[in-house]
């Protein structure tokens, strides 16, 4: 195994959130409060997020398809592509579409194979293999898609990139589409039809969309310009389109919130097989969460793509074969099982590696012939999450090294890329993830690199990490109450996380580690008492039994054999009298 050479900072050891609470805007709070009946503690959260002018409000409370979603026209291109496609279907040419082995890529993927299957057009569905093809179009893609007699391809997820192999589907004869909202930059890949949010003169919907909301807004466009549609309600295949949208760490703001509260309840009473296995499979019951998507069925959807192939996803998504889709469900819930502990052996090997350096380098970089690459960027997530460093992993693919990067806020992981791209062979990400291949030999000049240019950019950052709160809250407005209410802001995610509370000078009376370096304690105020647990640091330093401690974190309840109790999920914690 080897990593950076070059150190320059601290001696490597975990770094613990501290506490920042954000600008009380206390009027505002109080005309949230007054207006629409909500508690102190959530129209202060609400104030805290600048949720106040009155139609954003009202569009955030209760997010509506009528009223929230911008205009399908206003997406460069849209039009063009439903044309493209009728034009085709008109003639009876069948058509391929070519979809990316994530989440994203894959949910996309089958809610426009979905639609078009229920439009009676004949289609074929083709996903890159991780370990032998790698991201985006391939060579053999286009000319086994010219081979099958197709005449359009439409590319879900990927092709902003992809000049070359578009030209040579161009050369056979073939029309593409291209559905990608990944960087653009000076890219031009050359396709009949160009959608893509990011491109110049576009910035739809503020350019947040993934690939399975773009997919949607494809569908929804595409029911008028077809004769088999006048039946087909769009809004069923919500349930698909809520899956990229949440997996894709998109931000869960306007039309993606939209997209992703609507979806989770169609989600929650959907007859579509696979998704029924997969609720089955994961022992989901009642309303589904984005908790659920998020740590429950998007991991076995990615588990295919990383371990085998993400057409058993596809083929999982659009059967209406109940017995194949609990074969499948079973399946990728085994794969998911594998993932698991191939990505917990190659984290051990790489969170001791880094911990045992003399210095931090500002930007950490892993690898090893041994690593699947499968996991990779797992792997680089947790490393980033613990040492507060950008982080790339990466493991053997062929003659080349795949590597996976994951930044911090602030630091932008696909302009990093561009700005080593001259030792890359290929590349390509957004601002949070992304990903590239490398010749052997060059890995440990740009692992130098990426290590120097972090310092540069770090230098401007705060490399302690922050947890945000909210909000302050009393141990006495912690309530059922107050939890149900902070509910009804969800679907949690990036852009919308779920409501941090601040809990100041609580005493640690009682401290339990669980298995999993996880802790539970217990917190006081003198007069009330409450349950609170932290995930995967069991050894944090203010969570000592007598410690003077603020905390920060979710309040919940926990439900035990039938009990329910209050508990908060911590999200950081640090002794009262830190500044």
């Amino acid at each position: 195994m080897n990593t950076a050479l070059t150190l320059t900072a601290p001696k490597p050891e975990k770094q613990f959130r501290k506490i920042t609470l954000k600008d009380q805007d206390l009027k505002s709070a109080r005309l949230i409060q007054e207006q629409y009946k909500l508690s102190p503690v959530a129209a202060r959260v609400l104030a805290a997020r600048s949720i106040c002018e009155d139609k954003e409000l009202q569009q955030y409370l209760s997010p509506s398809l009528k009223e929230g979603l911008p205009d399908p026209k206003q997406l460069l291109h849209l039009e063009e592509a439903c044309e493209l496609i009728a034009h085709h279907v008109a003639q009876q040419h069948s058509l391929a579409l070519c979809c990316d082995f994530d989440v994203d890529g894959l949910s996309g993927g089958s809610l426009v194979s979905r639609f078009l299957h229920d439009a009676s057009v004949v289609h074929d569905v083709y996903v890159p293999d991780r370990f032998t093809e790698g991201y985006g179009l391939n060579e053999q893609m286009i000319r086994s898609i010219h081979e099958a007699g197709h005449s359009l391809v439409v590319t879900i997820d990927y092709g902003t990139t992809n000049k070359k192999e578009i030209a040579l589907a161009k050369e056979l004869g073939l029309d593409v589409i291209v559905l990608d909202h990944h960087h653009v930059g000076t890219h031009d890949p050359g396709a009949d039809v160009f959608i893509n949010p990011q491109q110049d003169q576009c910035g739809f919907a503020d350019g947040i969309l993934c690939a399975a909301g773009l997919s949607w807004y494809l569908v929804l466009a595409l029911k008028h310009h077809l004769a088999t549609t006048a039946d087909i309600d769009v809004r069923r295949y919500l349930d698909l389109a809520c899956l990229g949208t949440i997996c894709d760490m998109v931000p869960l703001v306007q039309v993606n919130r939209v997209i992703a509260r609507r979806g989770l309840e169609t989600l929650t009473v959907t007859n579509r097989p696979g998704l029924l296995a997969m609720k089955k499979v994961i022992g989901i019951h009642g309303d589904v969460n984005g908790g659920h998507i998020g740590f429950g069925i998007g991991p076995r959807i990615n588990a295919a793509g990383r371990m085998l192939s993400g057409k058993l996803v596809i083929d999982l998504l659009v059967t209406d074969d109940s017995k194949k889709a609990m074969k499948i469900a079973k399946r990728l819930n085994r794969l998911n099982e594998q993932r698991q502990d191939i990505e917990g052996k190659i984290k051990e090997l790489a969170m001791n590696r880094v911990a045992s350096m003399e210095r931090l380098p500002w930007g950490i970089v892993v690898w090893d012939k041994s690593f699947h690459t499968g996991v990779i960027g797992i792997v680089a997530q947790r490393l980033s999450e613990a040492f507060y460093r950008p982080s790339i992993v990466a493991g053997s693919d062929g003659d080349l090294f795949k590597g996976s990067v994951r930044g911090i806020q602030g630091f932008s992981v696909i302009e990093a890329l561009t700005e080593l791209g001259d030792y890359l062979v290929k590349f390509g990400g957004h601002p949070g993830a992304g990903g590239f291949s490398i010749e052997a030999d060059k890995i440990d000049e740009f692992a130098r690199a990426f290590n120097a240019l972090c310092e540069q950019k770090l230098q401007t950052l705060r490399i302690v990490p922050h947890t945000f709160a909210d909000t302050s809250c009393t141990l006495q407005e912690l309530t059922p109450d107050l939890v149900d209410e902070l509910a009804q802001f969800a679907p949690f995610g990036v852009g919308n996380p779920s409501p941090q509370l601040l809990f100041e000078g609580l005493t640690v009376t009682k401290v339990q580690k669980l298995k999993g370096n996880h802790l539970k304690c217990w917190l006081s105020d003198g007069h009330h008492e409450v349950q609170a647990v932290l995930w995967s640091q069991a050894d944090h330093p203010a969570l000592q039994e007598g410690s003077l401690v603020d905390v920060a974190g979710k309040p919940g309840m926990n439900t035990f054999r039938g009990m329910k109790q209050l508990q908060i999920t911590l999200q950081a914690a640090q002794f009262h009298d830190d500044c």
